[in-house]
């Protein structure tokens, strides 16, 4: 290996490990790097720079010496939840906001890194040709996020039991959190014959999960903050393995088609949780339970939790995706290209990404012991997602102009809805979306400078506004059960009751607005 090119994979090494990483959930970017999300995503077949790690390992194939990209796109999302209906009068109590109208909240979360309101993703990568020991070989290494801005923070000021101040209509939901999914990552593309490549990317990356949300204590269909719970949870997995498969096929100078395939990334995070009870959480009359760990014999997470730092486990699945695509190529008298046109459809297995399970090695104690009282039990997220489908239409056109290569970019997408109708909520996003972007590219001798933004579009949508079942009351009150997956809403967390037991109560029913915006920025050389 040459002392430049040793230079340039320490270098991105470094960049690495600095790097902080982008926020994962849920709001999937339309393609990794500058230029795939300039043509909204639709790049399967022509993405041909290392910013491929994220899309198709087969973009590297061909390779000439070594290439390094540095790039980032910076999102701004913009997130609004107005729940319908009014604050329950609660027995024996006179809180001001009773019989008021439920707020809108509006997500405030302040990015991890970025400028001002948008929070930067990046990707770095780099490729090198090993054509001279094998002919056709090309590596790779680099890191990616596969999702990107989960962040939330929607009535985090608020303080269980605070006299002076309703409790947000989120707190069931989300109210606040963060997340992160890394993917450090080698690639390796071959080139058989010079109609086709095949490229493979295994990653071994880490994730971590901090969030905040209340649960029921016990049944509380009225909703009074007393007979809630807030719960925390910092857990890490320092081991998240995936991998990808792609390929491209020049049918003709003026035909490419393109395909990849990258597996579920599998999150299974653990660390602590702690717990704090509202003054109404009575197992019975005058029974005030305390959390305490459970006996190192019966923990689910790990051993030696404490009271003040509970043992915690998080599992969460990002989705299988497939992608398949072709383009069509202009080119000039010499054979260079002019321009393109390339149309993708991609589907996504969200409905194997629907539940996020939570567990707490926690007992609700009545004498400070787990001789008296009852177990937290496995608290499943339930969202009842669906697999999604996406359109994606992109192309370029180039000339040159000036000092280098001048290219022009855009695209449009269209991605069906993961949430079932009224299954909609703040903490993830599931919403259709309609994305426009534009981009540019400025190519000299030893280097491409690319620039570009976007729009994506999600508009507002309406949650159901009756009750799961028409054996409850006007309120949603009553004993009346649904499978959960057969309600037509998420429920409240309760962790005191089992999963096939959980009271319903939807706590989504409202108006979702939500909308992001998207700059992008990246730096590609050569030698």
């Amino acid at each position: 290996m040459n002392q430049r090119l040793s230079w340039t994979i320490g270098s991105l090494a470094l960049g690495l490990l600095a790097a902080s990483p982008a926020r994962a959930g849920g709001l999937y970017l339309p393609g990794s790097g500058t230029v795939s999300v300039g043509r909204a995503g639709a790049s399967v077949a022509s993405l041909d720079d290392p910013s491929a790690i994220g899309v198709n390992p087969a973009g590297i194939a061909g390779t000439k010496g070594t290439v390094v990209y540095v790039g980032a796109s910076l999102i701004s999302f913009n997130l609004t939840f107005h729940r319908y209906g009014v604050y329950e009068d609660v027995a024996g109590r006179t809180d001001p906001w009773e019989g008021q109208a439920y707020g809108a909240v509006s997500d405030d979360s302040k990015p991890a890194i970025g400028v001002g309101p948008f929070q930067a993703v990046p990707t770095l990568a780099v490729a090198h040709s090993l054509d001279k020991f094998v002919k056709g070989l090309t590596i790779g290494a680099g890191i990616y996020a596969p999702t990107a801005y989960p962040a939330r923070r929607m009535g985090a000021d608020y303080t269980l039991e605070d006299p002076n101040t309703p409790p947000p209509p989120t707190r069931y939901d989300v109210i606040e959190q963060n997340a992160a999914v890394v993917l450090p990552s080698i690639m390796v593309a071959y080139r058989p014959i010079d109609k086709l490549d095949l490229g493979a990317r295994f990653s071994s990356g880490f994730g971590d999960f901090d969030a905040t949300t209340y649960v029921w204590g016990l049944a509380n269909f009225e909703e009074w903050a007393g007979k809630d719970a807030k719960f925390h949870v910092k857990v890490k997995d320092m081991f998240v393995p995936a991998f990808g498969l792609g390929a491209r096929y020049r049918v003709s100078p003026a035909i490419e088609v393109g395909a990849a395939w990258a597996s579920a990334v599998n999150v299974e995070a653990s660390g602590t949780g702690d717990t704090v009870q509202g003054s109404g959480v009575e197992l019975g009359p005058g029974q005030r339970p305390t959390i305490i760990p459970v006996e190192d014999s019966a923990a689910a997470c790990a051993k030696g939790g404490t009271a003040a730092a509970l043992k915690a486990c998080v599992n969460i699945v990002l989705p299988m995706t497939a992608t398949v695509g072709g383009r069509y190529i202009v080119r000039d008298a010499a054979g260079a290209q002019v321009a393109d046109v390339e149309a993708n459809v991609q589907w996504e297995q969200w409905s194997d990404a629907s539940i996020q399970e939570v567990i707490v090695d926690g007992f609700a104690s009545l004498d400070g012991t787990t001789n008296a009282g009852v177990p937290l039990n496995k608290s499943l997220i339930r969202h009842n997602f669906q697999d999604t489908f996406s359109l994606r239409l992109g192309g370029s056109y180039q000339r040159v102009m000036g000092p280098g290569l001048v290219t022009l970019r855009g695209g449009v997408a269209y991605d069906t809805a993961a949430a079932k109708d009224n299954w909609e909520r703040a903490d993830l996003d599931g919403a259709a979306r309609t994305t426009a972007t534009l981009g540019a590219s400025l190519t000299l001798s030893k280097v491409r400078i690319d620039l570009g933004g976007g729009i994506v579009h999600e508009g507002t949508r309406t949650q159901n506004t009756g009750c799961n079942n028409n054996t409850l009351g006007a309120n949603c009150t009553g004993p009346g059960l649904l499978p959960p997956d057969s309600r037509t809403g998420p429920d409240p967390i309760q962790p005191v009751a089992g999963t096939g037991s959980q009271q319903i109560s939807p706590i989504n029913q409202g108006a979702i607005k939500s909308g992001y915006g998207i700059l992008l920025l990246g730096v590609t050389t050569w030698f």
